[in-house]
């Protein structure tokens, strides 16, 4: 056994080897689709996507699946009051440029429908979910023949429970005789916010991978953004209005607004208040500050593997076609995407300078989701599997000689050393049932 181990663990690092060798020119993404620059703002498309056909004799018959919760109004808490009270002052003390007024103005036409439903999914991310349900069906109509069993987990905040309600909406349109559930309660925190505070599994000594640069997040601001550049194209005298060390905060609030537009039932535009270059540098912000939070715990997030593991070896062992759905955060689903590998998003960065060439905040959008689809054949005991990341075909640091399609034996043979490490001996493991 052990022998099969330290082999799966070499496979393990040649393919991670591979996948690091081919990570994409980062700024000419962003010129390529400007509208990546919303960072984690951008809404996950729901289109159709080409797919790989699965190996001959081999069917789909169970979709493992993690996904963020739908677009949304902005999260933090103060942020429509925030700028309500600071253009209202400056504009009292007569301290807006005509861009700061042009702002108010557009700001001041929004805010009734807003003010209220920090938070909240919006209608947009409602829809999102049916359609990205829609799209799971349509791929896979074989999963979710006849009465086909799905189960749903959550987390505790609103906007995720309805994030759930609509996509087991969307699929119970596609087939009503669907089996569903929807499962909602601290107990199953472990497979969705397993660091969560709420977490009565919680293991309490999280694995640490210390970051290998010492390069602060206010530094990296320092030196990549200037952001009284912005304000001065706001305010006549920003000092009067905003003191020093508010300045950064509220340009990034600015930036987080402006880009939540994207969420809304809105075709009012505040972008105009940045330079281009200026919003790529507000999105290597982001994605640094992402990047430096999610890494040093990401390991603590290895029992959402183990989830994903026991409750696929369930419905291999009982032959059960349908889903298990786990709806979450973004600040979950970065983590789980380190903790995979999925792209090249192990890479330890050395510098905060290579953190947007391993950690793209597009690929964790509003609706973002991880798929993990898993085949059978008649002719064959072994069971295959690929990964979807957003709907696209995506690669694990896992050898494999029929891409995108896995050995689903040789992925517990990589990871679960892994997951036992992360969950320890004494913590309980993720929490089933519905």
């Amino acid at each position: 056994m052990m022998k099969r181990i330290l082999l799966a663990g070499l496979l393990l690092l040649s393919a991670a080897f591979l996948a690091h060798a081919q990570q994409p020119d980062y700024l000419q993404q962003l010129e390529a689709h400007p509208e990546f620059l919303a960072g984690t703002d951008y809404l996950c498309p729901t289109g159709p996507v080409e797919l790989t056909p699965a190996p001959k004799g081999y069917k789909a018959f169970y979709i493992s699946h993690y996904g963020r919760h739908g677009a949304r109004y902005a999260w933090q808490s103060d942020m429509y009051e925030r700028l309500r009270t600071v253009f209202g002052t400056a504009a009292g003390q007569g301290n807006l440029t005509e861009l700061g007024k042009s702002f108010k103005e557009r700001f001041d036409s929004l805010y009734p429908e807003v003010r209220y439903r920090v938070g909240e999914l919006s209608r947009k991310g409602w829809e999102q979910q049916q359609e990205l349900a829609e799209r799971m069906y349509l791929n896979y109509p074989e999963v979710f023949k006849g009465e086909a069993t799905v189960r749903s987990w959550v987390s505790t905040s609103t906007r995720c429970v309805m994030t759930m309600s609509s996509f087991c909406l969307g699929l119970k349109g596609m087939n009503p005789k669907l089996d569903i559930f929807e499962n909602f309660g601290y107990i199953y925190l472990p497979a969705i916010l397993p660091l969560d505070s709420h977490n009565p599994f919680r293991v309490k000594e999280v694995p640490m991978t210390p970051l290998r640069f010492s390069e602060t997040w206010e530094e990296y601001v320092e030196r990549t953004v200037d952001y009284r550049a912005i304000l001065a194209r706001l305010f006549n005298d920003p000092k009067a209005t905003v003191e020093a060390k508010d300045q950064w905060e509220l340009v990034s609030y600015l930036y987080f607004f402006a880009a939540g537009m994207n969420s809304l039932d809105t075709d009012l535009d505040f972008n105009d208040i940045f330079t281009h270059d200026e919003r790529i540098e507000l999105w290597k912000v982001d994605d640094f500050q992402f990047y430096a939070y999610a890494w040093p715990t990401h390991e603590g997030y290895m029992p959402i593997v183990n989830d994903i593991i026991e409750k696929a070896d369930a419905r291999i062992a009982y032959g059960q076609r349908g889903a298990d759905l786990r709806f979450g955060h973004d600040y979950t689903f970065l983590p789980l995407l380190m903790c995979l590998g999925v792209n090249g998003y192990d890479h330890d960065v050395e510098c905060g300078d290579d953190i947007p060439v391993w950690c793209r905040l597009q690929d964790v959008p509003m609706g973002a989701n991880l798929h993990f689809v898993f085949y059978r054949s008649k002719r064959s005991p072994e069971i295959l599997f690929k990964v979807l990341l957003n709907g696209r075909e995506a690669r694990l640091p896992l050898a494999t000689d029929n891409w995108p399609y896995y050995d689903w034996v040789a992925f517990k043979q990589a990871f679960m050393p892994r997951v036992v490490s992360a969950m320890g001996t004494g913590s309980a493991a993720a929490a089933g049932g519905e």
